[in-house]
């Protein structure tokens, strides 16, 4: 039996450009900080390495077939080491990664697939949200032997018409778009993003309580955020994701004079020339050299606030 046995797992999924990248890079400076308060924090590279088998279950799983042992023991060795010490002492594991409820190049830039082992092959994003974080939740619960958890999936939303612009000036900086995808214009018209309601997402996800002990939480980026103190979002993230710890936790993380992140803006838009530039040298480079390309974009064309 595992001695990790927690009481709550936080799932923050996202949403897309609602700010995730900023609250990882913080959480995870403070990872130590976290673990002396009991909660094991998770972010998207540790997530996608180090628990691949079930990033790849969550994507591609199955329904007929029970979670490998593999699975669960990659899962649960991972977060035992993750835990240090003591890992009786974990109450909370926050695992932040927006791509929970989907990708953005899955559900809007490439094309349907024609075969997926779960057949989840329609484009659209976040359609396939409610599967997914099930599936999660069933590896989590399998791997630590432990089903008496209470659940917490939460989630950030902004202004859908600056959340599609946001979207695709990510895929542009990413190297996603085509000649047709490239214009605004065409993008809005023609990617689906009918699944993205944050009312109609919470609706779909509620209905994986059942027997669980779930809670769905939809935070409205743009009134919990404030562009001239990039922290004031973080502690109305803490305030819902770890309500019992975060007035310690903010006055720990505004002491830590060596976290760089608290007042720094992480994944910037693209100011229009930037975004000229992303699709004038887009065919220019290879997939290796625009990830350096990305980062020159970034640099020096980031879009002001």
């Amino acid at each position: 039996m595992s001695q990790l046995k927690p009481e709550r797992i936080v799932l923050h999924c996202g949403l897309h450009k609602t700010g995730s990248t900023y609250i990882q890079r913080n959480l995870q400076t403070n990872r130590e900080q976290l673990l002396k308060q009991g909660v094991l924090y998770l972010g998207p590279n540790t997530f996608k390495k180090r628990c691949s088998e079930l990033w790849r279950h969550l994507q591609w799983g199955r329904w007929d077939r029970k979670t490998s042992k593999r699975l669960k023991s990659q899962t649960r060795t991972t977060l035992m080491e993750l835990a240090g010490e003591h890992p009786q002492s974990i109450h909370t594991i926050v695992l932040s990664f927006e791509a929970i409820f989907g990708t953005l190049r899955n559900g809007l830039a490439e094309p349907p697939r024609r075969t997926t082992p779960n057949k989840e092959r329609k484009t659209g994003l976040y359609r396939y949200a409610k599967s997914r974080t099930k599936r999660l939740m069933i590896g989590l619960e399998d791997s630590l032997q432990h089903q008496s958890i209470a659940w917490t999936v939460l989630f950030a939303s902004r202004d859908p018409e600056a959340f599609v612009r946001s979207c695709h000036t990510q895929l542009l900086k990413e190297g996603r778009h085509t000649p047709e995808t490239s214009n605004f214009g065409t993008f809005r018209q023609t990617a689906d993003f009918s699944h993205t309601d944050p009312q109609q997402l919470e609706q779909t996800l509620r209905k994986l309580g059942g027997k669980r002990d779930l809670k769905v939480v939809s935070i409205n980026y743009d009134q919990a955020s404030d562009p001239q103190e990039p922290s004031t979002f973080l502690w109305n993230v803490l305030k819902q994701a770890l309500p019992q710890q975060d007035d310690l936790l903010r006055q720990q993380l505004e002491a830590n004079t060596d976290n760089d992140n608290l007042n720094k803006t992480t994944n910037p838009g693209l100011n229009e020339r930037g975004l000229e530039l992303a699709i004038q040298a887009r065919p220019l480079f290879s997939r290796s050299e625009w990830k350096l390309f990305r980062k020159f974009l970034e640099k020096n064309f980031a879009k002001s606030r």
